[in-house]
């Protein structure tokens, strides 16, 4: 059973995911995507889905596990706040 909290994680990961892919750049030698918006960081790989956010420290982790997505980390706080506002410019 999926709980409120992975619910709530699972939509900002769905922000967080379109930000990156909309305005992230790719890391130099990697394929790490990263964008990064005031105290927020996104870090994006596109090969296999792992998908994180900073925000001083790490507050939000996903996995896409086959057609899946699992929420291994998920803090709530003020991050998401900013999240809102970056995804919305």
């Amino acid at each position: 059973m999926i709980s409120t909290n992975d619910i709530r994680a699972l939509g900002l990961y769905e922000l967080a995911l379109s930000l990156v892919e909309a305005k992230g750049v790719l890391v130099s030698g990697s394929t790490l995507m990263e964008h990064r918006a005031g105290n927020l960081t996104i870090h994006y790989l596109p090969k296999t889905g792992h998908l994180e956010v900073w925000h001083l420290r790490k507050v939000l982790t996903v996995n896409r596990l086959s057609r899946s997505l699992k929420v291994t980390h998920y803090t709530p706080g003020e991050w998401e706040h900013e999240l809102k506002a970056a995804a919305a410019k």
